[in-house]
């Protein structure tokens, strides 16, 4: 397939944006952009953890100070970096979705929805946006790679990662472009946002045993006890944000960066936790509107069908035996004689199938084709 063509139809649909990066929506093709491959080996860059006084990244950070190293094309996940993604998307279908109460009428949902605009509903395109965007839409062929994007959209599989990535970023963490929990512009390290930069999120689980934040936490925590005597108690103060800074050093007189790294640590994972599991819900959601929209248009197959027969001056049992004749449908087809306890008729044909009666008289027969349920009734 042409790659032009591909990036044209990712270009023209927000939906595709806001479910994978260019590269990602390249390489289900067997495309490549311009840029990288999309074919790097994904790495989790580990932190050493010695020189406590340093914190828990350890001396190494220093070999990153000019920005080359870490991987990534070049870009250190531990410096600020300009190039990283920082577009949040919401998806304000699935707030509206999860938001909506049954008790009120739509209407009144509406109304509710309309009091929060900006966190319900996609603001409008001003400004220049709005000419761009009705310049887009006066080039010629455009409609139709709209309509291809969104039929591609349909098709391919929901992103979890793209959407786990989004809700990140909503956060201010952010990845960089093998995946990597990078810093942002103006980002520093030492912050609930930073202090996880280099490990690769998709595939951190917080909800592992010996997972990466746990780790840290032990490693900290064991450092601050052992050389700086702080108590079990205290340690978990910080980790909880109970004990400061300030407490540490007035109860024992001392200063580290370890105990803000060890706050940020958790709070991290407190952070990533949440994002995770809003992301499998929206992903949840969102496969289950792609199945129910597949049912639906199943539906409208069959009832086409159906209407078709009904014009052509058929019976719903000639329709029902022209259409569904398939394994485990209403008038599934078997092999030699009379089947079931139908007449003649409806040789080699289920007659009864379902409790529908097919013979003189008939009134009604059920079938299930693409996992749609239809009723036909004799007129």
């Amino acid at each position: 397939m042409d790659i032009n063509n591909l990036t044209g139809v990712y270009n023209q649909n927000p939906t595709l944006q806001s479910q994978y990066t260019l590269q990602q929506y390249l390489d289900m093709f067997g495309g490549s952009s311009t840029g990288n491959t999309g074919t790097q080996t994904q790495t989790q860059t580990t932190t050493p953890t010695s020189n406590a006084s340093q914190g828990i990244i350890g001396s190494n950070i220093n070999q990153y100070q000019t920005g080359g190293g870490g991987g990534g094309g070049g870009n250190n996940p531990y410096m600020p970096n300009a190039n990283v993604n920082t577009n949040y998307q919401p998806n304000y279908d699935y707030r509206q979705h999860i938001d909506y109460d049954p008790n009120l009428t739509a209407t009144a949902n509406q109304k509710q929805f309309d009091m929060y605009q900006d966190y319900y509903n996609k603001p409008a395109p001003t400004g220049l946006a709005k000419i761009v965007n009705k310049g887009i839409n006066m080039i010629p062929g455009v409609n139709a790679l709209k309509t291809a994007g969104k039929f591609i959209g349909n098709l391919l599989p929901v992103n979890q990662r793209g959407i786990m990535e989004n809700e990140l970023r909503g956060a201010g963490i952010y990845t960089d472009d093998i995946g990597r929990i990078a810093i942002g512009p103006g980002g520093s390290y030492n912050t609930p946002e930073g202090i996880m930069a280099g490990y690769n999120a998709y595939h951190m689980d917080p909800t592992k045993e010996n997972n990466a934040w746990d780790r840290r936490t032990e490693t900290i925590s064991e450092t601050l006890g052992s050389k700086y005597g702080i108590s079990k108690e205290d340690i978990q103060g910080i980790i909880d944000g109970t004990f400061t800074d300030e407490d540490v050093e007035d109860k024992y007189g001392i200063t580290t960066n370890l105990t803000s790294n060890l706050y940020n640590v958790n709070k991290n994972k407190f952070i990533v936790t949440n994002k995770l599991n809003l992301s499998k819900q929206i992903a949840d959601w969102k496969k289950e509107k792609k199945e129910k929209e597949k049912q639906k248009k199943a539906q409208e197959k069959i009832q086409a069908k159906i209407q078709k027969g009904l014009d052509e001056g058929k019976s719903y049992s000639q329709i029902g035996k022209e259409n569904f004749t398939g394994k485990g449908m209403a008038f599934e087809k078997t092999s030699g004689g009379v089947s079931g306890k139908g007449t003649k008729n409806e040789r080699n044909y289920g007659g009864r199938r379902y409790g529908g009666l097919m013979g003189k008289g008939g009134s009604r027969f059920k079938s299930y084709f693409d996992g749609g349920l239809v009723s036909l009734r004799r007129r």
